[in-house]
């Protein structure tokens, strides 16, 4: 999991407050750290990055990262699945790229070329900030089950967006406190999209696109391009179908430069992930436990019989 901010702002940047808001970025990010300074008619720019790296470890696939030729730039937090198909698409169209395999890219060149639509394309977990400089205008994006948090706060001299809610407080350097969502929270356990316990701050919903106009610093356009009740449906239970789809779910997310590691805890969906990686062929599969000293909630007693039956590197 990445970590990201980035201030968007007529008036000058407090790189001093920068570096306090990467503070809670980099045990995100523990491999590599990028800023990338810009401007864009009167108004300065920043993006801070913190990386880590899963696909393409090389330099050229680091971010924030910038295409010359679209005039955009974009930082991504995530994984995007099928980014090898829709590279060969867009190659197919005479696009070049400068990296071997990277899902950044694919997503930097995607979005310059097809705009917002291309979101439908993707498939995976991410949170997206896209700039256009062409357009004057930032898009931040959210995947569909908004497995992938992404903030912003926005006002007349700038925008503020980040894939950590406490960066944010920490550029911002005030607390509008919403005591409204203190009673959310306790009732819940959870504030949900769009709201925070900020009142200044807000949170993309899952599945949700926000475009920002950089001329004024006004909202263009809010819309939510997937909703999981347009896939709801009365179908028979199908056995076959779901273990086919369960198993190619698993076995695409395979996809990795650096070694694959599962958190088991001895439960049904923990299990039934290693028995599909076991069940299709793979290799050393890792597996890490944690143990509870509390023995009324500790399950390693069921995780140790699972490493047992399926030989994991545990």
């Amino acid at each position: 999991m990445c970590g990201f901010i980035g201030v968007i702002t007529k008036d000058h940047i407090n790189k001093t407050s920068i570096k306090e808001s990467d503070k809670f970025l980099s045990c995100r990010g523990p491999d590599d750290h990028k800023w990338l300074e810009s401007s864009l008619e009167e108004k300065n720019i920043i993006f801070s990055f913190h990386r880590l790296s899963i696909v393409d470890l090389s330099e050229e696939a680091s971010q924030p990262m910038s295409s010359k030729k679209f005039n955009s730039e974009i930082m991504f937090n995530g994984e995007i699945y099928n980014h090898a198909d829709i590279r060969n698409e867009i190659e197919n169209k005479g696009i070049e790229f400068s990296t071997s395999h990277s899902d950044t890219e694919t997503l930097l060149v995607g979005l310059s070329m097809y705009g917002n639509k291309f979101v439908e394309k993707i498939d995976g977990q991410f949170s997206i900030a896209f700039l256009n400089k062409n357009k004057n205008t930032l898009t931040l994006i959210r995947d569909r089950l908004g497995q992938k948090p992404l903030y912003y706060t926005i006002n007349n001299d700038g925008v503020i967006f980040s894939s950590n809610f406490k960066s944010i407080l920490a550029y911002k350097n005030n607390f509008d406190l919403d005591r409204k969502q203190i009673s959310t929270f306790l009732e819940l356990g959870c504030i949900p999209s769009p709201n925070t316990l900020d009142r200044e701050i807000f949170k993309l919903q899952p599945g949700e696109i926000v475009e920002i106009s950089l001329n004024n610093f006004k909202i263009l356009n809010k819309s939510i391009y997937w909703e999981l009740k347009n896939f709801l449906g009365d179908e028979d239970f199908n056995k076959d179908v779901f273990f086919n789809l369960f198993h190619e779910s698993i076995k695409k997310r395979l996809m990795s430069d650096v070694p694959i590691a599962n958190l088991l805890s001895g439960g049904m969906d923990s299990t039934s992930i290693i028995k599909s990686l076991h069940d299709q062929g793979v290799d050393n599969i890792n597996t890490y436990t944690v143990e509870n000293k509390n023995k009324e909630y500790d399950e390693s007693f069921w995780s140790n019989q699972v490493v047992e039956k399926y030989g994991t590197n545990h």
